[in-house]
């Protein structure tokens, strides 16, 4: 069979979520930015850079073993907007609270699909293909994601790194495939990061596809397989081409 009669035989296509469904990254950069821009509007001496900066260092020093503890992103965000404020003297309880509907109230608006995502899943429904999100990040915090995003009725599965305890590099697809009962040559998996999408989705047997807008789409060889858009697996599904 050719790659794309293979990509069709599969009953189970499986998705990464962020910033690969939706833009995740420029969603999280304007709600963050409202937050800085709070904290600054409280106390004028310290600026939207600094704080910036700041929260930088504390998302490189919490974000290496995050999401797999079963915490809330409530929870997490808490404790790393309450260290901006602590680390800049700002300890306030009330305005920490405040921060939490503001980066809330910012990330709601800020959301976006990317383009053919909804479309595409549609198409999937309307071939009765099945439909899991595989992702990392809170579980509830995905679970709003999806319902915010109006992709609910087109997901049959949402596993999150928080439910199952384990990220994507220490196992997290293998667990996934024993408990929802997939074969691993019965699914396809989508996203964007090359070693923890594709290369974690691999070494379970799974066969999986880079997600990337910034390069042309390679369909020829199993091992480099690539999509730069949704409509190109849209055109697969629907043409075998």
């Amino acid at each position: 069979m050719s790659i794309p009669e293979i990509v069709v035989s599969k009953n189970w296509f499986g998705f990464d979520l962020d910033d690969t469904l939706h833009e995740f990254r420029r969603a999280s950069a304007n709600a963050s930015a409202s937050v800085f821009e709070t904290v600054h509007a409280s106390n004028s001496k310290t600026s939207v850079d600094i704080l910036r900066s700041t929260y930088q260092d504390i998302l490189r020093n919490a974000t290496a073993n995050a999401f797999t503890d079963g915490r809330t992103s409530s929870e997490y965000r808490r404790e790393r907007f309450g260290r901006l404020l602590q680390t800049h003297r700002l300890i306030d309880d009330s305005l920490l609270d405040h921060l939490l509907e503001v980066y809330q109230d910012s990330l709601r608006k800020s959301l976006t699909l990317k383009a053919g995502a909804l479309h595409l899943l549609q198409t999937l429904r309307g071939l009765g293909k099945k439909v899991i999100v595989i992702t990392e990040g809170p579980a509830d915090a995905q679970e709003w994601t999806i319902q915010e995003l109006g992709l609910r009725s087109y997901v049959d599965v949402l596993v999150t790194t928080n439910e199952v305890g384990k990220s994507k590099v220490d196992g997290m697809f293998g667990i996934v495939l024993e408990k929802y009962g997939i074969a691993a040559e019965d699914i396809v998996y989508f996203g964007d990061n090359r070693i923890r999408d594709v290369q974690a989705a691999r070494e379970e047997g799974i066969l999986a596809v880079l997600y990337d807008e910034k390069q042309q789409s390679c369909l020829h060889d199993v091992s480099t397989l690539r999509v730069g858009s949704w409509a190109v697996v849209g055109k697969i599904l629907v043409h075998r081409e």
